[in-house]
């Protein structure tokens, strides 16, 4: 008995080394697997973003065309309605140089390329209040500034919805947006607006209908294109560890955008897209040092001394937050800084300290090109 239970002892332990490295094998499967579909995301999110808005702006033009052909007795009356799934309309605010398309639904899917239009409100054209949402950090990034009498504007192929602000407020979230006898407008996004986390409040901005004005002609609201994100060159064995919030647990601070960019840049998805690769690149650095792989350092900080505090240590924690700052020229940014406060555990000098982190973006990728600690 003792022999037999020795041989088969000896027979599990090469199957539990095979079940082993399956097992190994299929979780390096799943973080590779994870990194592309973050990839793949990241260029159809702006492949969307690009379709909506060149496909309003088509239909706009054809619309206009058309209803101009009327007044000639060519053609039937404007008649042209939103497609199912697809951008539905155009939200023009003068006052803060925003042009975006509405879908609708207020999912990830809709408020990561456009305003999106909460489902149980009424259209413009029917009588109640219409109940636009968007991200804070991106189409509805300056709504603060909106002041009594702007004039909003809402365009569909045919018609022209213009409105007039009346007031705004900070409210909770989860607040009722009620509905109203007349047609009005309400834009809603998180309060503060530069915040990169989840916060409890949100600002309303209330409109009036103030009229309305066919489409008979004319250029229709154009949407600038949106750049695609900068790429981050991360090794693949870097990549497959995970380097998205997804997998990293990071509170978020706030993102502003400097430089000279276009108003329309700073209304549109672009820099959230960025910040979203800047992210990437400060994981794939702190990574990389924290297992004192310098190759890949190299990779994603050409030419940047390692910090030596970082290199062979651990971040214990994020004893702030992590704020981002984009710098822009017109429709693309140039530049990020990242600033927080880490502890930092084991390695040559643990303790706390002040981080900056400098990237620059040239040709279409996001590489560091400053990385500093000091002391907190």
């Amino acid at each position: 008995m003792p022999r037999r239970a020795s041989q088969k002892d000896s027979n599990d332990a090469p199957r539990r080394r095979r079940w082993g490295y399956r097992a190994l094998i299929g979780a390096g499967l799943l973080l590779v697997a994870a990194a592309v579909t973050w990839q793949v995301r990241a260029t159809l999110w702006t492949t969307h973003s690009n379709r909506v808005g060149e496909s309003l702006v088509k239909k706009l033009e054809k619309a206009r065309h058309d209803a101009a052909e009327t007044t000639k007795g060519t053609t039937a009356a404007c008649t042209a309605t939103a497609s199912a799934g697809g951008p539905q309309g155009l939200l023009v605010i003068p006052a803060i140089g925003l042009t975006a398309p509405v879908e609708e639904g207020t999912d990830d899917a809709e408020l990561n390329v456009a305003v999106g239009h909460v489902t149980t409100s009424v259209w413009p054209g029917t009588t109640g209040n219409t109940v636009l949402e968007a991200h804070d950090v991106s189409y509805f990034v300056n709504i603060d500034q909106l002041k009594p009498g702007d004039t909003i504007e809402y365009e569909t192929p045919c018609t022209t919805y213009d409105y007039t602000v009346q007031s705004h407020q900070v409210i909770q979230q989860g607040s009722a947006v009620y509905n109203t006898p007349g047609p009005t407008l309400s834009l809603v996004t998180c309060w503060p607006t530069d915040a990169l986390w989840f916060t409890p409040t949100r600002y309303l901005v209330t409109a009036s209908e103030t009229g309305t004005l066919p489409n008979t002609g004319g250029g229709a609201g154009t949407v600038p294109p949106a750049a695609a994100p900068p790429t981050v060159p991360a090794p693949a064995p870097l990549v497959t560890q995970g380097l998205t919030l997804a997998t990293n647990s990071i509170l978020m601070g706030t993102m502003s955008v400097t430089g000279t960019p276009d108003p329309a840049y700073v209304e549109g998805p672009g820099p959230l897209a960025v910040q979203d690769s800047a992210v990437e690149s400060f994981i794939a650095g702190v990574r990389a040092l924290e297992q004192n792989q310098l190759g890949w350092w190299g990779a994603v900080a050409p030419g940047v001394p390692a910090p030596p505090a970082l290199v062979g240590a651990h971040i214990s924690g994020y004893d702030a937050s992590l704020d981002v700052t984009v710098t822009a020229a017109g429709a693309a940014a140039t530049g990020v800084q990242l600033t927080d406060t880490v502890t930092i555990a084991g390695g040559s000098a643990p303790g706390r300290y002040a981080v900056s982190v400098v990237q620059t973006v040239s040709n279409g990728q996001l590489v560091i090109t400053g990385w500093t600690l000091h002391p907190a």
